[in-house]
């Protein structure tokens, strides 16, 4: 059976630059260093994690390239693992001698955490969901996309990030720091001829981004272990326009890649 699926919109976000093409560009802007998340109401985005608040930014990119109505789009969360800092803090506390534990930061330890708070700041009553599959999770949260599209005929935003890990989670040297990545989709019908397809999700081998104008390599080799890097790879490859079989890790995973073509390839 042969599918394809059409990409109308991408987003990131890299701290120290504005956005993917900020990223892309390998221009670093000290404006840039934290995540804005300004789709978020104020009062929410006091109580989110720089992770949230990532997602938040690179959603928001994906979502207003795509014009998808932000209060129906499906969306997919992806986070190998998830709001880690918060949660081992409040184990931290459960094991300890502190005062009882804060509901409202228990509420932003779980892994739907974005999930959850861009649904409430969209008014979103579309499909959502929130999973984590190490470092296969751009593959997986990008085939539960892909299915949504083509089972529902519905347009989604798949987004992946993870934050930099809480100390002692990992072993040394094996660390990474935030990234987030986001990307829409659509059925091939819906959209004009000029946009890139998606097809072919498989184990193979494929490309991924080895080296960037204007990011040094010690930057480079942090954000290539992050768990999400492939998906951010992926929207690199978009908008730079680049085609062929796509990795979707690097090389941490089962070796998950993805076709990249246009609508005559």
């Amino acid at each position: 059976m042969t599918w394809e699926v059409a990409v109308v919109g991408c987003g990131a976000f890299v701290p120290g630059f504005a956005g993917l093409s900020g990223w892309v560009r390998g221009e670093p802007s000290p404006d840039h260093l934290t995540a804005r998340a300004e789709i978020v109401p104020k009062r929410q985005r006091r109580r989110a994690s720089s992770l949230s608040k990532a997602v938040a930014d690179a959603y928001a990119d994906a979502l207003g390239e795509s014009k998808f109505d932000a209060a129906s789009v499906a969306s997919v969360f992806g986070s190998a693992i998830g709001e880690a800092t918060t949660m081992v803090g409040l184990l931290d506390q459960m094991w300890g001698d502190a005062a009882m534990l804060s509901p409202m930061r228990f509420a932003t330890s779980v892994h739907n955490a974005a999930s959850g708070m861009l649904s409430i700041a969209t008014d979103n009553r579309g499909i959502t969901t929130a999973m984590g599959a190490d470092y296969d999770t751009p593959a997986m949260a990008l085939l539960e996309g892909i299915g949504l599209v083509l089972a529902r005929g519905e347009s989604v935003i798949v987004c992946c990030g993870d934050e930099a890990p809480p100390e002692d989670l990992v072993a040394d040297g094996v660390g990474w720091s935030l990234m987030t990545a986001a990307i829409a989709l659509c059925p091939s019908s819906d959209a004009p001829a000029s946009c890139p397809r998606l097809s072919e999700l498989m184990i193979a081998p494929g490309e991924h981004l080895s080296s960037q104008p204007g990011i040094s390599e010690n930057q480079l080799e942090e954000m290539g272990r992050n768990p999400s890097i492939g998906l951010l790879d992926l929207v690199v490859a978009i908008r730079e326009g680049t085609r062929g079989v796509r990795a979707l890790d690097r090389g941490a995973g089962r070796g998950y890649s993805v076709r990249l073509h246009g609508v005559a390839e």
